[in-house]
């Protein structure tokens, strides 16, 4: 890179370099779906039989139970691929972009940050195109996303910066309206890489960290952003003390930074993720860079410097993982919803059926031993008039 060219103009350039190499997962696919109906009829065919018991029985209702269990959750994993469907049909209409998922918690500065890059692009003389997302089809929509302290975001909503990469815009996870919060589970699964969006005001909460967790199970970079990275400062200006807007210092960014990557990592360990996965979190302010009318030191000062940077680095594992992720979404499918209910649901019930067999079990032994002394008890009393009886002819066999 020259030494007067900028990490921006280096990430705009590298964006309009992308290439989209094709990787054949064709056979992947085709045996992990064979996987799953091998699987679908081998539970079928086994279904438990409780020929000799009465319905009512113990072991009759837990065999019951275990079958209607299987029934449900095939109807479950059906239903559950249906509605990945969505954000299959979002990933095909971009299959041509790197789709960065934009997401964090509702008031994390989401589509703040969303217009803000838009707005550099555009100045770089990119297209910028809005749209948003109905029933997995992109609808294009008129200027930028609204902006504010409360939820704004709705729906999903993307940016197309130039022809190569899309920022989509999420309802915020733990949104204050449940169905936004589904919806943006829902097409997590859509994207090649996450930007995790996350306030300085308390970086990088457990709850966040749950479902930043549950991305990098699906193996895709992941690069944490702290947002509204500046604060009030007091400041003497014509006699007067006036508070003033200024960016967190460099010893405090790194702190948070440092903060946030320590307990991502710890956290990440603990759910067994591998924490390589997760980059070096960056912190920034667009307001500042707004108010210094985004001149090149500005935008430096306010961190997008190193935010491009940490972008240029994510560009790799993000193409890496968009040419294996309809395997990846598939795998995930079969690890969460499939093998997960089984485990969920079925297991338990598995182990019920075993413990209360195995009683049974233990039970007849103890019966069989009662029914023999009984029986023992209340012939010996009878042999000796028997024999007596017939001791004259000797019949075996009568008696």
């Amino acid at each position: 890179m020259k030494a007067d060219t900028t990490h921006e103009q280096r990430f705009i350039t590298d964006v309009d370099s992308l290439k989209f190499g094709a990787q054949n997962i064709d056979p992947v696919l085709h045996a992990l779906d064979r996987w799953r109906t091998q699987l679908e009829e081998g539970l079928r065919a086994a279904r438990l039989t409780c020929d000799g018991l009465a319905d009512h029985h113990p072991l009759a209702c837990r065999a019951n139970a275990i079958d209607v269990a299987l029934d449900t959750g095939i109807r479950a994993w059906v239903q559950q691929w249906a509605d990945l469907e969505g954000a299959r049909a979002l990933s095909d209409a971009l299959d041509d972009t790197v789709l960065l998922l934009v997401f964090g918690k509702f008031n994390a500065g989401k589509s703040s940050f969303c217009n803000f890059l838009a707005e550099r692009l555009a100045l770089h003389g990119r297209a910028v195109r809005y749209f948003h997302v109905d029933a997995g089809r992109l609808v294009e929509t008129d200027g930028r996303f609204a902006e504010g302290t409360t939820e704004t975001t709705a729906r999903l909503q993307g940016v197309h910066l130039g022809d190569k990469l899309v920022l989509l815009d999420t309802p915020g996870l733990h949104s204050v309206t449940p169905e936004n919060a589904a919806l943006t589970q829902r097409f997590t699964d859509s994207a090649d890489a996450i930007l995790w969006l996350t306030s300085s005001t308390s970086p990088g909460q457990v709850q966040e960290l749950d479902e930043l967790g549950r991305e990098l199970h699906r193996n895709k970079p992941l690069l944490p952003v702290i947002t509204r990275s500046d604060l009030y400062d007091e400041d003497e200006i014509d006699g007067e003390i006036r508070k003033i807007l200024r960016n967190k210092s460099v010893e405090n960014r790194a702190h948070q930074e440092a903060d946030v990557t320590v307990r991502a990592r710890e956290k990440l360990v603990a759910m067994g993720v591998d924490s390589a996965l997760l980059k070096a979190p960056v912190s920034i302010s667009s307001h500042m860079a707004r108010e210094a009318h985004e001149i090149p030191a500005a935008l430096a000062d306010a961190g997008f410097e190193r935010l491009y940077a940490a972008l240029i680095d994510v560009a790799e594992p993000a193409l890496a993982y968009k040419a294996r992720k309809r395997a990846e979404v598939l795998l995930h499918h079969l690890e969460e919803n499939v093998i997960g209910q089984l485990q969920r649901d079925v297991l338990p019930l598995l182990d019920e059926l075993y413990a209360s067999a195995q009683a049974a079990r233990e039970s007849l032994e103890q019966q069989r031993t009662q029914v023999a002394d009984a029986v023992w008890r209340s012939i010996v009393p009878t042999l000796p008039a028997l024999l007596d009886a017939h001791a004259a002819t000797r019949d075996v066999g009568v008696i």
